[in-house]
This record gives C-alpha cells, structure tokens and sequence, in this order.
C-alpha cells in the first residue's frame, strides 16, 4: 500500500501529528496534502518548505503516518510540474551551484588516503567539505585502532539523500549504483558513514533501488561502539563535562539508531550523560532544507537545545550530525555551552587533539550560501512570512 492510500485509510485526522509538530499548526495539512498528491488542488509551496522531516510527527502517530511522509513526495510532484530552482539545487553534485563546489574553489579541503580496504569511512559532503573536524576526527580514531580502511570522500560520491529530500532525485540515481561499485572496488566488508542521510541511503534507499548490498553498513557511532566493546580504541584521558547528548532526527527517529552515541559517552571517564535516553529529544531545525529557507526560525530552533542543555545542568552538547553540529555552532556562538560531534569528544578521551576553527568554518558556510543562492537572507525573510 503506498503512502497515499495508507493515510487514505488509516488516517482518523486526531491531530496528534500537528500538536507534536515544531513548524505546523493547521489540523487540515494531511487533508491538503492528501489531495494535492491525488491531483485534485494547488498548494502553496511555502508550506512545503516549512517541513524539517524531522519525524516527530510519524512517532507520534498511532498509525506509524504523519506529515513527513507525505512531504517528499509532495516537493517531487512540486518540482515535477514547476522544475528545479536553486533552493533545491544547492547541494546537487550536477548542479552549478553546488555549495560544496563553491566551498573547494574558497578554501582548502582535506585529502584522505584513497585505496583499498576491508573498511570504507564515507564522511558525506558535510564532513569532507564543512565540518571537516568530524572527518579529521574519524580517521585519526581508525588510524588508532589499527583498523584496514580508506576513505571514500569527494562530492563525486555524493549519496544523493539530501536532494532527493528536497524533491529532486536525480542525484541519487546517477550516483547510487557507482557509489555502490566503488566501495565494492576497493574491497569493503563494513562501510561506515558520518551523515545520518548517507546513512540512510546505504542502509535504505540503496537496497530497496538496487538490490541488498554485499557489504555492512554501519553509522560512526555504530563502529566506536564496536571498537570499544571489542578493546581496539580505549578512552586514556578523563573529561569531567556533563554532557547533553542531541539525538539527530534523521539517525534516531528515520533510521532507530538512538544508543550507541550514548555507550560511547558512557566508556569516557569523566564525562557525566544527563539525558540518558531519547526521551523529549527535538529538532535542531537545520533538516529538510529549513536552514536555507528559514534561516532565522532554524537558529531559533537551534538555542532551544541549548536552553534545554542549561536546564540540566550541561556544559557540553555532544551530536552525530554534520548539520546538526554546524546549526548548533553558528546558534551557539555566543553561549556558554561548547558543542562537538561525537568523533571529536572521543577522539580527546584517546589522546587525540583536532583543531577546529568554529568561525572560519561560518564565514565560508555562509559566503557559500550567499553565493549559491539567489537573494539569499531576503528571499529568506520573505519566505519566514508565508
């Protein structure tokens, strides 16, 4: 039964998707969008973009429905019949605006080794262009363990995930059997993956499109966790933080990954988890392409996570996610509360320093965006009032 059809079906409209919903708060959405896929209205595509796919809704549901699952096939239909513009471009390996094409003309990109392996680290266009820590962090952490690996990195191997998200699937059908092949090429019995949307597509997308995979795959957090079980990385320094752990949407509630991060955390000598389950978690407002669209209401989304680190009494915010960990810096910039991704904050425990520079990082993020997008900040704002 197709998406459609199930909400069609199963759909009693209670509401308890939009009282859980950050971005939403018209009860008749599902109707609107019901009917826009069966061809029978217009919809107003701002409210397209309003969606951060965060999941809260679907969790929320009795019935496993909700909005996001009727979003991506709205914003397909949507770009069907009006087309692409460069919102929903921008991070298209093809397209001229690609802001990952734009950020390694402005600045200089980290060469990982490139050979043969039984393990490929896949760090995501996030982590080889923009949050580079995170990578840097992961490779020195695999170096450590004396593990057989490579890197698989590079804007030629985007995913696809994120754009397809946005309503243009053209990248991940051009790029998911080659990128398939490749890791196959290089030997892989274990692929790992930084981003929780590469780790979707391995994991979901791929399979369903192309076949099951002859290879594992396992998110970052999945693999430390196995390399500590198993003694090949072993925490040497104490870090006395208490530390809010902020559970990205797409890994927890899209893909069911909520522990391992927090068993990690739980290794560290020192480190204190005040939220030890995933109870309460919420969005950091960066997914669904909200940061590029509503860039004032995302940040706004962004600090509420620190005021909820403060009510616990956290000094450190700990995510797993490029796009997390980039909207949590630039909302944070003037907060108490210092943030890392969970590869950096172990990759400290082991001994392990890596340098970041959060402000060089936000100035080239943000020039990207200004280049990429046509009348960024204003068109934004005009878009905050739909």
């Amino acid at each position: 039964m197709d998406i459609l059809k199930k909400h069609r079906a199963k759909c009693t409209y209670c509401g308890q998707c939009i009282e859980v919903c950050p971005r939403y708060n018209d009860p008749k959405l599902i109707e609107k969008l019901c009917n826009y896929l069966e061809g029978n209205s217009d919809i107003d595509f701002g409210s397209l973009l309003r969606c951060l796919t965060c999941g809260l809704c679907t969790c929320a549901c009795p019935e496993g429905l909700g909005i996001k699952p009727l979003i991506s096939p709205a914003r397909q239909k949507w770009v069907n019949e009006n087309g692409l513009n460069d919102r929903q471009t921008i991070v298209d390996p093809n397209a001229q605006n690609n802001i990952f094409k734009k950020i390694a003309e402005m600045s200089e990109i980290p060469v990982y080794k490139d050979s043969f392996g039984s393990v490929v680290y896949f760090p995501g266009c996030a982590g080889t262009y923009i949050n580079t820590s995170m990578a840097k962090a992961a490779v020195a952490l695999l170096e450590k363990s004396g593990v057989d690996f490579t890197v698989l990195s590079g804007i030629e191997y985007c995913c696809g995930a994120v754009s397809a998200g946005a309503g243009n699937p053209s990248p991940i059908h051009k790029n998911g059997l080659q990128n398939i092949k490749e890791v196959r090429k290089r030997g892989a019995k274990i692929l790992i993956t930084a981003c929780p949307g590469c780790f979707k597509a391995f994991k979901d997308i791929y399979p369903r499109m192309f076949g099951k995979l002859d290879f594992q795959v396992m998110q970052v957090s999945q693999y430390l966790e196995l390399l500590l079980r198993n003694g090949k990385l072993s925490p040497e320094t104490t870090l006395n933080h208490r530390v809010f752990y902020h559970d990205p949407c797409h890994l927890t509630r899209g893909m069911g990954v909520y522990h391992e991060a927090r068993n990690v955390l739980g290794k560290i000598q020192g480190t204190e988890l005040a939220n030890k389950t995933p109870k309460n978690s919420a969005c950091c407002g960066f997914g669904g392409g909200v940061r590029i669209n509503y860039p004032s209401e995302s940040l706004s989304m962004a600090s509420d996570r620190f005021r909820a680190a403060e009510k616990l009494g956290c000094d450190t915010i700990i995510t797993n996610c490029g796009g997390c960990m980039q909207n949590l810096i630039e909302a944070g910039k003037n907060e108490k509360i210092r943030v890392f991704d969970l590869t950096e904050y172990l990759s400290f425990a082991c001994g392990i320093r890596i340098e970041r520079r959060n402000q060089d990082m936000l100035e080239l993020v943000n020039r990207a965006y200004m280049l990429c997008i046509s009348g960024y900040g204003v068109a934004s704002i005009e878009l905050d009032t739909l």
